[in-house]
């Protein structure tokens, strides 16, 4: 007992969440990868038979063009989803669109420009607006609003969105480039059975779009709007994105070249017969080189220190809505308490400092517009009970203000995830005393109270970690079990939520486990688990106790069960975070330095190698670490880590080839 009470230093991460079922089959979501560009108005209006009333095909004579005016009594130019996701059920998780547009008189309601829309609940999916003053891009429920005045002249202008990872950005006529973080990124698998495309409009016919509509191109990959527009402009060269062949004859798609002069430099074409995206350069049309792979890690280097007032055993990264990049790190027992850092000038930076008490876990949640922070307290003595507690943000002040507390034993973490509308906090007690075996706790908001209310206790065995994820909308919480008095090699839990309930589903055989990380790779569903301690009769000479090995899993999806699928050897391996940069798969575990030398004191990054497996490519010389955490600022990715045993915890950048 007195050995494993070492393990106090060691902690937990919070971890990913994804879906299953236990009775019904289970159809894995398969990623696209083969997405090429799409003209929207091509397969909208494949010949001028197609036009629907309201909607005509003019010649602009100034701009020697022609594009779709739609009137106020048009119908929506409009077709299936299906009619070119044809070997693909899902939208590609990063894309741009682009838009040529003219308006010729100032706005007094808000229009539309281009709707996906679900045909079942007539709910949007994504839309592209205009207002009298801004371009307002949505998905999810989620609205982004960029403030613009480039319609105030009858110009003909080019619109750019770009959803790549955890950013959203709008480019106007390649010279004005807007970027705005997003709380969470793009759906990575959403479904496109019973959808339709709508162009000039969305679900009500009011807002359909008033002026000239002449390209839609929707283009999958990352940040397509930043390779098509060329570094410098000249400020007089009028910016559009030329649909070649354009002349509409007997199709608006018949086969023309469109003209490239020296003065066009800048200009951008959709070359409708060989799917690609080009740039005219001196008079020349060059293909854009659009990567859907993304970029190849090379190697990582130490980037900044953070300075925390005491040892950290976890740390939580997470965007506030109009507020930018927060990072906070979980104070160590006896030692203060925990601190708030935000993002300035590409630095973290001390904001707040947090009231705790041997703080374990934080992780962050919102509900109706209100964000949360909710720290799993450790407390002064195992004897005692502590205070686990829930933070508000206050908008006005713009600080963290304690609002609910729970009383924990020994908390050693909290998981928020949401079923059905509904939100719930799991917190994970690690012992009474002596005593391992003891409830941990589910909590549910109740909206008519607006706080928490005790659910469903769950009996857990030195509990450290619960992990939720979700398997085609099944949804499930692993429970990692580290101790039971006597030893470390005891059964963890995996629970399924059936009958408005969690449910056991699958036990395994961990070590000292600390933390589960879930993550998918083409269609497989993984779960990772971290062993940290080796103690008890299978290792009664108490030897090597940090050196263990660690364990991922895979999902039978015939059997409906989470087999083991490769050991990996680990030291004082406390938490996995798995990390995709481009088209690679990686996974980092953390070294908590409790013990070895050389090499045993690294930590490990490994990739994804098909038939290989995850195999070590890095050996990371950090400090003592805990927890990882990933994050990105626009096209560059960190790891940050907190420090279990010293003041001095670290920011690691990512190179690339």
């Amino acid at each position: 007992m007195e050995a494993y009470s070492n393990l106090v230093v060691l902690f937990v991460a919070m971890a990913t969440w994804c879906s299953m079922s236990s009775s019904d089959d289970i159809r894995l979501p398969v990623p696209c990868t083969d997405l090429v560009p799409l003209d929207l108005l091509k397969e909208a209006v494949p010949t001028l038979d197609h036009i629907p009333p309201g909607v005509s095909v003019v010649y602009v004579a100034s701009s020697h063009t022609h594009a779709f005016q739609f009137t106020t009594e048009a119908n929506r130019l409009e077709f299936k989803a299906n009619k070119i996701f044809k070997r693909c059920e899902y939208f590609p998780e990063e894309f741009s669109i682009f838009i040529v547009l003219k308006h010729t008189q100032r706005r007094k309601r808000q229009e539309c420009l281009f709707s996906l829309v679900d045909d079942r609940t007539n709910k949007i999916i994504i839309s592209v607006k205009l207002t009298k003053v801004a371009i307002v891009f949505q998905y999810d429920d989620k609205t982004f609003r960029f403030k613009t005045n480039i319609f105030s002249g009858d110009k003909w202008h080019t619109l750019g969105f770009s959803m790549a990872g955890d950013t959203v950005v709008m480019t106007t006529d390649c010279r004005n480039r807007r970027q705005r973080q997003v709380r969470r990124a793009f759906p990575e698998f959403l479904p496109m059975t019973n959808t339709s495309f709508i162009i000039g409009g969305c679900k009500r016919k009011r807002t359909l779009f008033q002026g000239y509509l002449k390209d839609l191109i929707l283009v999958p990959g990352a940040d397509a709007v930043a390779k098509v527009c060329p570094p410098k402009r000249h400020r007089r060269m009028d910016n559009t994105v030329t649909t070649f062949p354009h002349a509409y004859e007997q199709s608006p798609f018949w086969p023309q070249r469109v003209q490239c002069s020296w003065s066009d430099v800048g200009n951008l074409a959709f070359d409708v017969y060989s799917d690609k995206v080009k740039v005219c350069v001196n008079g020349i049309w060059k293909e854009v080189n659009i990567q859907t792979g993304k970029k190849k890690l090379d190697y990582f280097e130490a980037y900044h220190d953070v300075q925390t007032p005491a040892a950290s055993i976890d740390v939580e990264v997470f965007t506030l809505l109009g507020e930018g990049l927060f990072a906070v790190f979980a104070g160590q027992a006896g030692e203060g308490d925990s601190a708030l850092f935000k993002w300035v000038e590409n630095q973290f930076t001390f904001y707040q400092k947090l009231e705790t008490e041997a703080a374990q876990s934080w992780c962050h949640f919102t509900i109706k517009n209100q964000f949360f922070l909710a720290v799993a307290n450790y407390g002064s003595s195992p004897d005692q009970a502590s205070n686990s507690t829930v933070y508000r943000w206050h908008k006005k002040r713009k600080k963290f203000k304690p609002y609910q507390t729970f009383v924990t034993w020994t908390a050693r973490d909290f998981e928020y995830f949401k079923i059905d509308g509904q939100h719930y906090l799991a917190v994970a007690n690690h012992a009474q005393g002596d005593n391992t075996m003891v409830d941990s706790v589910i909590y549910k908001w109740d909206f008519s109270q607006r706080n928490f209310t005790e659910f469903q206790s769950i009996m857990t065995v030195g509990a450290y970690d619960w992990t939720h994820f979700v398997v085609n909308d099944f949804h499930f919480i692993a429970i990692a079990n580290a101790f039971n008095g006597l030893t470390t090699l005891i059964d963890s839990v995996i629970y399924f939520w059936q009958n408005d309930r969690f449910v056991q589903f699958q036990t395994m055989e961990t070590n000292g486990a600390t933390d589960w990380e879930f993550f998918s790779i083409d269609g497989d569903h993984f779960l990772a688990v971290a062993n940290a301690y080796n103690y008890g009769p299978q290792n009664y000479k108490d030897v090597d106790t940090f050196y263990t090995n660690s364990t991922i899993y895979k999902l039978n999806r015939q059997k409906r069960v989470f087999e083991k699928f490769q050991i990996v050897p680990t030291y004082s391996a406390i938490d996995w975070e798995y990390v995709r940069v481009g088209g690679d798969h990686f996974l980092v575990v953390s070294n908590a330095q409790n013990g070895g030398e050389g090499e045993e004191l690294a930590s490990v990054v490994y990739r994804w190698q098909g038939l290989d497996r995850f195999v070590p490519v890095h050996r990371l010389k950090t400090l003592p670490s805990a927890d990882w955490e990933t994050f990105t600022q626009g096209e560059d990715i960190y790891l940050i880590y907190a420090n279990a045993k010293e003041s001095t915890s670290q920011i690691i950048k990512a190179k690339f080839t």
